[in-house]
Formats: structure tokens, sequence, C-alpha cells
């Protein structure tokens, strides 16, 4: 009995050891789960700031480093072409050195560069013709056109290391350039810069250097038709001198003449893309018959209407009052119908009450520029043309000013024509003739710039 009942007691010492590691696992396991929630909770915890740390450093990178954002764009008619560094650096590349000389002759050190030539850039865009043009801008919007000569030929003017004219001892080539020295182009100046590569001992023009270069565009071949009273003949030949230099996509086709027969032949469908007058009346004319880009017009210059006489003449005429004198037998004028310059001068004789006095002695011409070969040939006693005209030649001299009224009146108004096909190319040639360039030349011959 006392046997039995030692068993039953070591059962149940059993049984309680078993349940109580039961309980010591289960209560194990419970912990086990805490502690992994815990931590789980922890790691989510600490993921958000190394997210916004990730984000934060792809911010920067994109910022510093142009891998994927676009540096250049090639525009070629309806063709445009984007690039990134890295894709240009994945042209083939070229190498060589360069140096500048600028205006006032400081002549910067020789660099060595690594870039892509223009052409290769110019022929993936599709290529360019002998009569077009590439303009190439960079930072603060400043650019250069370059003519197919230069692009091609390598037409640009080198310097030796003194700065004097050189002869180029290789063709001077120009390039996109990414690289300076081994090393990437800083940001005052890249990621990318215009320039010329020349031998190692010579200097290009500074103004070439184009630097943050960003857009290429080229430029169709133009030719604008400009129809222009004749006393801006002379003026009008050294201004589109310099602006084809400047634009050499541009052909410049000169019309003179007097300007009544001009808004005639416009009238008549004579292709003009810009019509100068030396009056108003023929532009209010033409603008009546909306023939006229009306917010182009513009009045761009002053004249003076003068009393001319051969350099020898000895008739001593200082007044248009003069020409009422018997000594005076022949006076050349513009065909008032047609000629400003005539009308004005017929004005002038009407307001001083000498027309009926002196009207057969009129020679009437085409334009002024007769007028100034009748005068210095001596073939008529007296002239009237503009100021302008008288200055530009040597062999008459001015004998008399018209009235300050009359003078008051002329004036010579621009625009550009319904029927031009270059309306935008004629509008820029205007705004050219606006242009401090342009006002240095026309002061030169003598013209003023109308106030508008």
């Amino acid at each position: 009995m006392k046997k039995l009942l030692q068993n039953k007691i070591q059962r149940r010492t059993s049984l309680c050891a078993i349940l109580l590691a039961l309980w010591l696992v289960a209560a194990s396991c419970t912990n086990t789960t805490t502690s992994t929630t815990t931590t789980d909770a922890t790691t989510t915890t600490n993921t958000t700031p190394t997210t916004t740390t990730a984000t934060t450093t792809a911010t920067t990178t994109s910022t510093t480093t142009p891998t994927t954002a676009t540096v250049l764009t090639v525009v070629n008619s309806n063709v445009t072409q984007t690039y990134t560094l890295v894709q240009l650096q994945g042209l083939q590349s070229v190498t060589g050195a360069g140096a500048t000389k600028n205006g006032a002759g400081v002549i910067s050190a020789t660099n060595n560069y690594i870039g892509v030539r223009l052409t290769i850039l110019i022929k993936a865009a599709g290529g360019m013709t002998s009569g077009e043009a590439v303009r190439i801008t960079g930072q603060g919007n400043y650019s250069k056109t370059l003519s197919y000569a230069q692009v091609y030929q390598g037409a640009f003017n080198v310097y030796d290391n003194m700065g004097n004219p050189a002869t180029a001892g290789i063709q001077p080539f120009i390039s996109i350039i990414y690289t300076m020295n081994g090393n990437a182009l800083d940001t005052t100046t890249g990621p990318l810069e215009t320039g010329i590569i020349t031998s190692l001992n010579q200097e290009s023009d500074a103004s070439l250097w184009i630097k943050g270069t960003s857009e290429i565009d080229i430029l169709p071949a133009v030719t604008l038709n400009i129809a222009a009273a004749s006393s801006l003949s002379n003026v009008l030949k050294a201004i589109d001198a310099v602006y084809t230099q400047a634009n050499p996509n541009v052909t410049i086709s000169l019309n003179t003449a007097a300007s009544g027969t001009l808004q005639q032949q416009i009238e008549n469908g004579a292709p003009s893309d810009v019509f100068l007058s030396a009056a108003a009346s023929n532009m209010d004319s033409l603008q009546k018959e909306n023939l006229l880009v009306n917010t182009s017009r513009k009045n761009l210059l002053n004249n003076t209407l003068v009393m001319i006489v051969p350099n020898g003449s000895t008739l001593g005429l200082t007044s248009f009052n003069d020409l009422t004198s018997s000594k005076v037998t022949k006076i050349a004028i513009g065909d008032p119908k047609s000629v400003p310059a005539g009308a004005y001068a017929q004005s002038a004789f009407d307001e001083l009450g000498i027309t009926a006095q002196i009207q057969s002695k009129f020679i009437l011409a085409a334009n002024v520029t007769q007028i100034l070969t009748y005068i210095a040939g001596g073939n008529v006693d007296a002239g009237f043309v503009y100021s302008t005209d008288a200055l530009s030649s040597t062999q008459v001299k001015v004998a008399a000013n018209a009235p300050a009224d009359i003078n008051a009146q002329i004036v010579y108004p621009e625009a550009v024509l319904q029927a031009s096909r270059n309306q935008d190319a004629a509008q820029t040639y205007l705004d050219f003739l606006s242009g401090s360039q342009a006002k240095a030349l026309f002061i030169q011959f003598g013209f003023t710039m109308a106030g508008n």
C-alpha cells in the first residue's frame, strides 16, 4: 500500500514537471514573438530616414551631373536633335589646342581641348548647303552665325602668339568642347563651349568662342529684295555689307529708284520684301491698298532738302529766291509726281511764291542721282537734292537750305510688304536698321534718326 502511494506521488510530480516545462516553453515563445515584433517595428522606423536620405542624394546628383539632362539642341528645318553630355562624349571626339585674341588685343593662354566637330552634329541633323549658315547660342543668349565657308573650310582669322595676323598652320575647325586640359569645363564656361581649334602657337577671334553653348540652328538661305529710295543707295550698300557679314545666309538684292516708281512697281507685283520710302505719301498709298504689314511700319530717318550748284559756279546763288534771276536758265528737280525730293522742292517754291517765275526753267529728273550727275557735269545752273546726296559728291556744293517747315516734313518710313515670303527675315533686317551699327552709318552719311 505504501509503495502504491509512493508511485502516485511520483506520477503527479512528473506531471507537474511536464506542465511546468510546457508553461516555460509557452512563455518563451511569447517573449520571442514580442521581441521579433519589437525588432520589426524598429526596422520599419529606421527605414523612413533611410528613404529620405536616398531621395536627397538622387536630387543632388541630377542637379550637379547632367547625365540625363539635355545640354545641347540642334535644329535643322523640321529636324530637332537633343544630346546629353554622355551622348556627346560617346560621339567621335577630336583633340586640339586653342587660344584667343579679343578686341582689345589681349591674348589668352593656350589650352588643350576635347570635343566634337561641329560638322558631325550638322551631318547628324541632315547637313547644310553652301547658301545656309549656322547660328550657335550660349550663355546670356549670346550667339554667333557662321558661314558655310567657316564651318567646312575653316575660314577664320588667325593670329600668331604676338597677336599679328598670320597664315593658319593647320586648317582651323570649330568644335563643341566639353573637356579642357583633362578636366570637365567648370560651370562658368560649360558644360559645353564652342571653340576654334588651331595650331599650338596661334590664336583665333575670342568673339567666336561661346561659353555655355546650348543650341545650334542651321539657317536656310534667304534672299531679301529691298526696294529703297535712290537717296539711300550709298548708305544701304555700306549697311548691307555689314548685315550680310553677320548673317551669311542672307543675300540682299537692292533695288533703288524714285519712291513713286518703287510704289508703282510694288503695286504691279514686283517681288519686294521691304520698302524704304523717302516720303510718307508713297507708304500711305501702299498701306491703303493693304500691301503692308502694318505693324512693321515705322519712321526711320529724317533728311533735309538743299539747293546745290556746280563747284565752279560763278552765279553767286545763295537762296531759293535767286532762281528768279535771268542768269539762271536751267534748274534740275525730281519729277514731283514720282520723286519726293522734287515734291518737297515744289512745295518750297509754292511757299516762297516763285513757282510761276521759274517753272519754265525746270529740267525734270527721274531721281536725285540723276540731278547730281547734271550738276557735277555743269549741265544745269542749280538743282535740288537731299543734303546726304550733296555729301556724296565732291563736284557740287550746297548753296542754300530749304525752309525749316519743308525740311520738317522729310521723313523716310520703312515697312515689310504683305507679299513677302520672308516676313520674319525682313523684319529682322528692319530691326537691324534701327540698331547701333546701322545708326552709326546713317549718321556718317548725313542722315538723322527719326524720333517716331
